[in-house]
């Protein structure tokens, strides 16, 4: 009787073992078989990106940027000597490059005003960053237009 269950528990072990060993090597030759297929290219005409031109990438002549000025605000209740350095850059479309440097001096002083009015919580969060880029990004397309600011590119946001 006891030869018996452990002849029952030798095999429920080993086929347990035989289809973990299953499951691995089917995991390891599907991502054998993923990665050389990205790795030569064959999978490139179904995942390629279908954009507005012809060739799937932006040409770089038609990407115009404006730099604004860095921004210094003082940030924190009064008598509070903390500062936030702010530097971005817009995306703007071609046809709008007039506008908007003619706007710059308007831009320069949402941006400060709202990093300002910023509470000092919000700037200690992790995700303050996204949130202030797209209110700012808003706040720039509701002055020029939605079609002539197209992104806002943050290149500095150092609190000191």
């Amino acid at each position: 009787m006891a030869d018996d269950a452990d002849n029952g528990a030798k095999s429920a072990s080993r086929g347990g073992a035989l289809k973990w060993i299953a499951v691995l090597v089917l995991g390891l030759g599907l991502g054998a078989g993923g990665f050389y297929v990205m790795f030569t290219g064959a999978a490139d005409d179904v995942l390629a990106w279908k954009g507005e031109s012809d060739t799937g990438s932006v040409a770089s002549s038609s990407l115009t940027f404006l730099e604004l000025e860095p921004i210094i605000v003082s940030i924190g209740g009064p008598g509070s000597i903390r500062n936030l350095r702010f530097r971005a850059s817009l995306q703007i479309a071609p046809d709008a490059d007039s506008l908007a440097r003619s706007l710059q001096p308007r831009m320069m002083d949402i941006a400060t005003t709202y990093l300002r009015a910023v509470p000092m919580d919000m700037l200690e969060e992790p995700t303050s960053l996204i949130r202030i880029r797209a209110q700012l990004l808003r706040r720039f397309q509701m002055l020029t237009g939605p079609d002539a600011v197209e992104d806002l590119l943050v290149s500095e946001f150092v609190m000191t």
